[in-house]
């Protein structure tokens, strides 16, 4: 019978078929006590166009009348002639009904599921850490930046929150408030002149009035657009300052992540444990987040909601497409913490409680003789003595916070671990999906596989071996 000699390159677990045509044809005779997948050829030593050959520079054979493809395992020279001994070549015998097959295919060279981890190549020390840039809303450290925030009780009736009205002001304003309200404009702004100034300033204390202040990250104008003099108790100053419209105000924290530097070979990457992300954001301190929130989008978008009247405030970070899209309710951090700093405001309290007690016991004593007298006399002298010889007393109202977490600006701390170099080519990637196999060229490895084509068992057994173990659709 006839036979194709080829010097034929492949690997073993490979569908790859010679082109007929580049073969050698020759007339072999089959060896007593043969098979049909692992024949024996006895050639001679001419092909059938009568040239002489060199059988021994062939390694593969199609043999048309079992329609295989086969290995030549090794020749052998006996009596004059040439036996090649030949092993079947299933993967190329049966090529079409391999590419015919659906399986579930765990790793392909040609497609792959980039969400699913790839176990197979371990993660490595190299890591690389970046620190994206970060944009906020808010910013400024105490005394020069930020804004102040004081709650007053005044008459003010369209921006009262509950009974305060709180203003917000810089540094300068705040200093020239207090200048005004330690100076003589509160004693010319009463219009009094029947007691001295001293005695004015000691009766009537604006700063109890007061009853917050309050230094928050950001500039006046972000929480009011309306300004007006600042109103303590029944003075109108003549400092302006922003009248806060709102009980709590919105600041924003925004930064774009980086992808994984291999996330081309798989989205699982950008994930835990290959990547952690931390967002410093003070006062929250450092906020590890999750990287599978990036899924939604690598925009990170950090919400801050402050109290005004209180400085409390609330952390919620969460994950957009781009720049431009909407909160999506999505956090996945939620932080609090007290974002203002409380401020110390001194007052100028006196005790009267002794001197009052001496008036109304001298009045008491000299009532019997002559009342009138004792009244406006006992009132000219027990007054100024009283006045003389009470030293009004200095309280504090709150306490001082500290501005130490708002000497860094908010940061992101980006950790990628990278992984082993992979061989695509040789190894695939991740797939875990049914495919019929001719539709996924490459490399090829299937997690449960069932052949059905027309074969002896022993083939069939051997094709699903191979493409259990990874083979190559070529």
């Amino acid at each position: 019978m006839n036979v194709y000699l080829f010097g034929f390159s492949k690997r073993k677990n490979s569908t790859k078929q010679p082109v007929l045509t580049d073969g050698t044809l020759v007339s072999v005779q089959l060896k007593e006590e043969t098979s049909a997948t692992n024949p024996t050829l006895i050639l001679n030593l001419k092909n059938n166009q009568g040239q002489p050959i060199q059988p021994t520079i062939y390694n593969y054979v199609y043999i048309p009348l079992y329609l295989r493809y086969y290995f030549i395992v090794d020749w052998q020279y006996m009596n004059g002639v040439w036996a090649a001994f030949c092993n079947v070549d299933v993967l190329a015998s049966f090529k079409t009904a391999i590419g015919n097959t659906s399986a579930y295919i765990e790793r392909s060279s040609y497609a792959s599921n980039g969400n699913v981890i790839d176990m197979l190549y371990p993660a490595t020390a190299d890591v690389v850490i970046s620190s994206p840039t970060v944009s906020n809303s808010w910013r400024g450290v105490a005394p020069s930046g930020g804004a102040y925030i004081l709650g007053v009780i005044n008459n003010n009736q369209s921006y009262h929150i509950g009974a305060v009205t709180y203003y917000a002001m810089d540094n300068a304003g705040l200093n020239s408030l207090f200048s005004y309200l330690f100076g003589n404009n509160i004693y010319q702004a009463g219009s009094i002149t029947e007691i001295g100034e001293d005695l004015f300033k000691s009766l009537f204390n604006p700063f109890q009035y007061i009853v917050s202040c309050m230094w928050l990250p950001g500039y006046p104008t972000s929480y009011g657009s309306v300004t007006e003099n600042v109103k303590v108790g029944y003075w109108t100053t003549n400092v302006s300052a922003y009248v806060v419209s709102a009980i709590s105000e919105i600041r924003y924290v925004t930064a774009e992540v980086p992808a994984h530097p291999q996330a081309s070979r798989g989205n699982y990457l950008n994930y835990a444990p290959y990547t952690r992300i931390t967002l410093y954001c003070p006062p929250f301190g450092s906020v590890p987040i999750d990287p599978y929130f990036t899924r939604e989008g690598r925009y990170l978008y950090a919400k801050t909601c402050i109290d005004v009247a209180t400085g409390e405030a609330v952390l919620n970070v969460a994950f957009r497409a781009n720049t431009s899209a909407v909160w999506n309710n999505k956090p996945c951090v939620t932080k609090s913490a007290r974002m203002g700093v409380p401020i110390q405001i001194a007052q100028v309290l006196s005790d009267y409680s002794g001197s009052v007690s001496s008036i109304v016991n001298g009045i008491k004593n000299t009532s019997k003789e002559n009342p009138i007298a004792a009244i406006t006399g006992f009132l000219g002298g027990a007054i100024e003595s009283a006045i003389a010889t009470q030293m009004p007393q200095v309280s504090t109202s709150g306490s001082n916070g500290s501005f130490n977490t708002f000497i860094d600006e908010p940061a992101l701390v980006v950790e990628h671990y990278r992984i082993a170099d992979e061989d695509n080519a040789d190894l695939g990637r991740p797939l875990m999906a049914v495919r019929t196999l001719n539709t996924i060229p490459g490399y090829i490895k299937c997690g449960e596989a069932h052949f059905a084509g027309v074969c002896y068992e022993n083939e069939r057994e051997k094709i699903d071996e191979y493409l259990m173990s990874g083979f190559f659709y070529e």
